[in-house]
């Protein structure tokens, strides 16, 4: 199972919540209209993000995004006929463009490992869903990355003391491999990203994933620095958002 993720911002001009709800009303539906090869299909709407470290001038406005969409294809070969489509080219990309401002878009193809089941969506409670982009460290490969990244999470997961371990109801890590150049492009991505993937993890409520995330993310980094460092931390960045299931 293959997951398509798409971080995108609005374009200029557009505030957030007109973004949101063309996304949401307009564009989510006529996805759903002809969903071809997509199994799964879900927006997540963001109401807060943080990224790079305290007093790292390389904090960029590039971090910036008003949504993340995650698509989950069986595989590579449903990915390529779905971008392929004509209803894909004539109807849903001039439809993206509207809204999203591609130059920026972000798109990483991923496969999920699921470390903690997530919880299911109650009618209209949301889980609220924090999504941490993972900056490879200039000089490591991806697998390598990957393999140390994991390492971290999971030491960090089974802290029994950590309060901020305990907050957590679901985790789902997404690797990112490499991917169909056209899929990217559907965002507007050109080049391969230098992201080793994105962490999705799961709260009860808005605070306690804005109050108990950073200290999650402070002993990653903790870790990472103890091995050499895996990740980047000027160049990754959070997304605070609730999850919408469009089908």
């Amino acid at each position: 199972m293959l997951t398509l993720i798409a971080a995108a911002r609005r374009k200029p001009g557009m505030t957030h919540r007109a973004f949101l709800h063309h996304l949401h009303h307009v564009h989510g539906p006529l996805s759903a209209a002809h969903p071809l090869r997509i199994r799964r299909y879900v927006q997540n709407h963001v109401f807060d993000a943080s990224f790079g470290t305290e007093g790292d001038p390389a904090h960029l406005t590039e971090f910036g995004r008003d949504s993340v969409t995650e698509l989950r294809f069986d595989d590579m070969e449903a990915l390529a006929a779905t971008m392929s489509d004509p209803y894909v080219r004539k109807v849903i990309r001039p439809d993206g463009a509207r809204f999203n401002d591609l130059p920026s878009a972000l798109a990483l193809l991923t496969r999920a490992e699921v470390m903690v089941p997530p919880p299911a969506s109650d009618g209209d409670a949301a889980p609220v869903k924090v999504l941490h982009f993972v900056h490879r460290a200039q000089g490591l490969g991806r697998d390598d990355v990957i393999d140390r990244w994991l390492a971290a999470h999971e030491q960090v997961l089974a802290e029994e003391d950590s309060p901020s371990a305990q907050a957590v109801r679901g985790c789902v890590q997404h690797r990112q491999v490499p991917g169909d150049e056209r899929a990217l492009r559907h965002f507007g991505a050109e080049d391969e990203p230098c992201y080793a993937g994105v962490t999705a993890l799961y709260y009860d409520s808005e605070d306690e994933a804005l109050t108990q995330f950073p200290s999650y993310e402070r002993s990653l980094r903790k870790r990472s620095d103890d091995t050499g460092g895996f990740y980047d931390p000027s160049r990754s960045f959070v997304l605070y958002g609730r999850e919408v299931t469009v089908f």
